[in-house]
């Protein structure tokens, strides 16, 4: 039996990783990546289990392997696999819910808090020596802001919008909830109009769908606190990026801090440009050592369990 990871170079960082469990259930065979449909059918033409984070996994792949039993991704989210294909070819898909709790509430928090204090301006002001030539013993250049007793936005109420709650709740924040589901643990559900018109910090938390694309677009940019921060580690095209360029550099907004974009790598996106007071990260939120032994550890799990004649996380 062969367990193939397609693209495991989206995980691993210079040797990080510990897949020892996975090694001791099968054969285990891995690529750095997988660029086309043609090179996917090859590399993953023996699997029974085949590990993916972000390959398209189509039906053209999914009709080329038919051997293949199990989709384990390696992710949360599984919108780059056909569900309908795989089911109708009897190929169970998996994925690992939960695995971010912790690192991408604290990724959220960095954007915050680099925005709230200016702290990477003041670090490349002090790189060009503007604090060394000071006449004073400060330099006093941006405005900034205390966290305690401003509101907090949640838009997506899971494990990962609980997890930014928590740490909100730490700094003294007011906080509100948007979810299309229900709303727990004391929390009151608001609207989203709500949110956008009273949060000074507005925190995209939620799964994309056919719905939400774009929900934060120039209507709803508008709506917000001329003051306000947007923070997105969700998904990139919760965000029209062309209206939050505009927004920002037309001082609609007070700062936004971005981790996702509509295509990964980006080509000619216009946050790429001159925009005002934005932080971009690469899509590197979820990324924390520990995030990514718990995805190898999850995916081991679930193909234990596929072996077993189990279900588990399965989402066909």
């Amino acid at each position: 039996m062969k367990i193939i990871f397609l693209d495991e170079s989206t995980i691993n960082l210079n040797g990080d990783m510990d897949y020892s469990e996975l090694q001791s259930m099968a054969e285990f065979i891995t690529y750095k990546s997988s660029a086309s449909e043609e090179e996917t059918i090859e590399n993953a033409k023996n699997a029974i289990h085949l590990i993916v984070n972000k390959v398209p996994i189509t039906e053209k792949v999914i009709n080329a392997l038919p051997n293949l039993e199990h989709v384990a991704v390696i992710a949360t989210g599984y919108n780059n696999i056909d569900l309908g294909a795989a089911a109708k070819n009897g190929v169970r898909v998996s994925n690992v819910p939960g695995y971010a709790k912790d690192c991408v509430p604290q990724h959220v928090f960095s954007l915050i808090l680099n925005l709230a204090t200016s702290i990477h301006r003041y670090n490349e002001d002090i790189r060009q020596g503007e604090w060394q030539k000071s006449q004073n013993f400060t330099l006093l250049k941006y405005p900034t802001f205390e966290l305690a007793g401003k509101t907090i936005g949640i838009i997506g109420f899971g494990a990962i919008g609980k997890g930014v709650a928590k740490i909100a709740d730490g700094f003294g924040m007011d906080i509100l909830v948007y979810d299309i589901g229900d709303v727990a643990d004391g929390f009151k559900q608001c609207s989203l109009d709500e949110i956008l018109e009273k949060a000074d910090v507005i925190s995209l938390n939620c799964p994309l769908t056919v719905e939400n694309k774009y929900m934060i677009n120039a209507a709803a940019l508008k709506k917000m606190k001329s003051t306000a921060l947007l923070i997105n580690t969700a998904r990139g095209p919760l965000v029209n990026q062309q209206d939050l360029a505009e927004a920002l550099n037309n001082g609609e907004i007070g700062g936004a801090g971005i981790d996702v974009l509509d295509e990964e790598p980006p080509v000619n996106n216009p946050l790429l440009g001159n925009v005002k007071n934005l932080i971009l990260t690469p899509h590197s939120a979820w990324s924390t050592v520990e995030a990514r032994q718990r995805l190898i550890d999850g995916v081991a799990d679930n193909i234990k369990a596929a072996i077993g004649g189990e279900r588990r996380n399965i989402v066909n």
